[in-house]
């Protein structure tokens, strides 16, 4: 295990509302568009309901695609279409037909991290408590029902079935802290070394500890964060 001061990250830390009080924290470092991401919800959810109540569970998005890389998946297509199936081979997920009918037919969804990032900004502020649930129904929006990931409308649903109205979902979207909420938590991802997702960072209190990198089983992470805290 990483462990790394504080101080690597004390900029981040001033203005992020994710900030390292004192008392355990678990921080999940994911991007919508990530596809072992998409693979991990399952087990990060098992993670979340296990730990839950013992510690608090930061949601994180690490912004993977912005910028020049934000563009029509058919510019990605040949890497996504070799991808996928690896995903599909190494996790219990299935990547839906709405989403493979864009990939290999249509190639014009734009993928961009900003907007559903912006989307978990929003459940993070209104109901925290559902932030984890949220970023698989991200994932579930993008990946399963094929639902344009630069439009806040394809999240809407999502957000009605962890209790949050439409219009009030769709308001907040538009609102310019939100924006910068999410990017902080980008900022708060590159603070934190994360090269690659989903990583989970484990918070002592005191100190921070590199939990893992990339997908493993619940089963695996669990026993890893218990041996982390003794």
């Amino acid at each position: 295990m990483i462990k790394f001061s504080l101080l690597i990250i004390a900029i981040t830390m001033a203005s992020n509302t994710d900030g390292f009080s004192q008392g355990e924290k678990l921080y999940y470092v994911m991007d919508p568009l990530c596809g072992w991401c998409f693979a991990f919800s399952p087990e990060m959810e098992e993670i979340a309901k296990t730990f839950k109540d013992e510690m608090e569970i930061v949601v994180i998005s690490g912004g993977m695609v912005r910028g020049d890389r934000i563009g029509p998946i058919g510019e990605t297509a040949p890497y996504i279409k070799e991808a996928y199936k690896s995903v599909e081979r190494g996790s219990s997920v299935k990547f839906g037909q709405a989403f493979l009918d864009h990939l290999f037919n249509d190639g014009s969804n734009v993928f961009s991290s900003i907007e559903p990032s912006i989307a978990l900004a929003v459940i993070k502020e209104l109901k925290p408590e559902k932030a984890v649930k949220f970023s698989s129904y991200l994932h579930q929006a993008v990946y399963v029902d094929g639902l344009p990931p630069v439009e806040f409308e394809s999240y809407a649903g999502y957000a009605e079935k962890i209790g949050i109205d439409r219009d009030t979902f769709l308001e907040y979207c538009q609102k310019p802290e939100m924006k910068e909420k999410a990017e902080i938590g980008f900022n708060l991802s590159a603070g934190l070394g994360v090269t690659g997702f989903p990583t989970l960072v484990y918070f002592d209190g005191k100190d921070l500890e590199v939990i893992s990198r990339g997908y493993a089983s619940s089963r695996e992470i669990i026993r890893q964060i218990d041996r982390a805290r003794r």
